[in-house]
């Protein structure tokens, strides 16, 4: 039996996953669970962790403290959710990858953000860059699949697995028919014996279609002064927010190409010895949004993200993860995810906007974005265990 068989034979049931570095965390069923909403949520969850035992909890978080309630789509998500379930098992090797079906085709989506919208909203965000209430902001936009049967959520955590084998994936569902499952390269924050791990995630760019036009493409991102402009806003922002946690940080002086099956990303990784007493989700709340996902300065970027997306995030762009009862464990931020409803996926993308972003290039990276949800999707229902879940 695979993690992916164990997840299966309890459908119908809450399912939780957690897959890196090739093992497995799976859970069946809710024993008992923790929800909170509020700027406090996340030092709520952290004092409800047990003082004792190895089991960890599942968490997960709404981008915002309460947006949760203000879509139908996350009615099943709260702002802050701890779940132990009734049955664990992990850390289970993850098997081979097996040899993918051709994938299905896909409905057209629909735009819940139409271009022009779109592109409307990024040029405000410029307005506002230009007249200096902003630095940065990042914008979403979610698009909707009518798919022609429920897939599978293991199934399309499977598929992601497979094509993402260096990503953080994850399922979450916390009701039958509601499972929000994704893909994500952006670790939030990992912490192990005392020391805090993350990683600045910002500045994109396509993948070449062979090696030369590659390696073209990722030098102009290493180049761009647009892009790295970007990276270097979240890179001090995480300094800032983790300084007060931490007894010293380290990050190299200049980012890295972080290199995706579809995409290719500027990545600092930033590290450094936590203070006494300090656990993962101290971390979290300290670091909630980054800039890679909120802007700068904070609270003026989301508050341009609150009157500029026509539909809250839920749970797109927020953390999710694995926490142990000493604190320890990593959330990495749900980017490259997919809500599950039946036969209805809501995916979200998102871009980063600064001085000198042009709104048809945000469209376009936007798109590139979504693909890994839809290759994922398509791969899903083309596979023999594609079913029915529910």
């Amino acid at each position: 039996m695979t993690p992916y068989d164990w997840l299966r034979a309890h459908a119908g049931s809450p399912r939780w996953a957690w897959l890196h570095d090739g093992t497995a965390w799976v859970g069946a069923g809710l024993r008992e669970s923790v929800a909170a909403a509020g700027p406090e949520r996340f030092h709520t969850l952290q004092n409800a962790l047990p003082r004792q035992g190895n089991a960890p909890r599942f968490a997960g978080f709404g981008f915002a403290p309460g947006d949760h309630n203000l879509a139908p789509w996350w009615e099943a998500f709260p702002a802050a959710l701890l779940a132990a379930p009734e049955r664990v098992c992990g850390p289970w090797p993850l098997p081979a990858a097996a040899e993918a079906a051709p994938p299905a085709a896909l409905p057209p989506a629909e735009e819940a953000m139409p271009r022009p919208a779109w592109e409307a909203a990024v040029r405000a965000a410029l307005q506002a860059i230009a007249a200096g209430a902003l630095q940065k902001v990042v914008l979403a936009r979610p698009v909707v699949l009518r798919l022609p049967a429920p897939p599978d959520p293991v199934a399309v955590l499977q598929a992601l697995q497979r094509r993402q084998p260096g990503a953080y994936c994850f399922l979450f569902e916390p009701r039958p028919g509601a499972a929000f499952v994704g893909a994500t390269p952006e670790l939030l924050a990992r912490v192990r014996q005392g020391r805090v791990e993350t990683v600045a995630l910002a500045g994109s760019m396509a993948r070449g279609r062979e090696e030369h036009e590659d390696a073209v493409l990722g030098r102009q991102l290493l180049a761009s002064e647009k892009d790295r402009r970007e990276h270097a806003a979240v890179v001090a922002a995480i300094r800032r927010a983790l300084t007060p946690l931490t007894r010293g940080l380290a990050a190299p002086p200049a980012p890295r190409l972080r290199r995706l099956p579809h995409i290719q990303h500027l990545e600092t990784p930033i590290r450094g010895p936590l203070r006494p007493g300090i656990g993962l989700l101290d971390v979290a709340a300290a670091l909630h949004p980054t800039p890679a996902l909120g802007g700068v300065p904070r609270a003026a970027a989301l508050d341009f993200i609150a009157a500029h997306e026509p539909y809250p995030r839920g749970w797109y762009a927020a953390p999710v993860g694995l926490v142990f009862p000493d604190g320890s464990g990593e959330l990495a931020v749900a980017i490259r995810s997919a809500l599950l409803l039946g036969n209805t996926a809501v995916l979200y993308a998102g871009a980063g906007i600064v001085a000198g972003s042009d709104p048809a290039r945000e469209w376009q990276e936007t798109a590139l974005k979504l693909e890994t949800m839809r290759r994922a999707l398509a791969a899903a229902l083309a596979s023999p265990v594609a079913q029915p879940a529910f």
